[in-house]
């Protein structure tokens, strides 16, 4: 006879190491943010710049492999492009958490 569904842990019935509905929603928005952060930013990076200052000197791939060398480096500045859209979702969240309902 299993307990009531008020003294069973909601995860009881999941496999012990899936990760819980609050972790995958973090896993989720991690990959949005960083994907966008190293995969659209830098293009849009590139795309703006050679619109304003002219071509980049070798091109998108050098640009590119700079950045990523950079990030590699943990240059501050490469690191906050990349992590730059992750770490503004977290602070929307944060800031937007007080306006939220609660639920229950």
């Amino acid at each position: 006879m299993r307990p009531p569904a008020r003294l069973r842990r909601a995860d009881a019935d999941a496999e012990p190491d899936a990760p819980s509905g609050a972790m995958r929603r973090e896993l989720r928005y991690a990959l949005l943010g960083l994907g966008g952060g190293v995969l659209l930013l830098p293009a849009l990076v590139y795309l703006a710049g050679a619109a304003t200052l002219g071509p980049y000197e070798g091109g998108v791939t050098l640009f590119l492999g700079k950045l990523y060398g950079d990030v590699a480096h943990l240059s501050p500045g490469a690191l906050v492009l990349v992590c730059g859209p992750y770490l503004l979702l977290q602070l929307l969240r944060l800031v937007s958490r007080p306006l939220r309902r609660t639920r229950g």
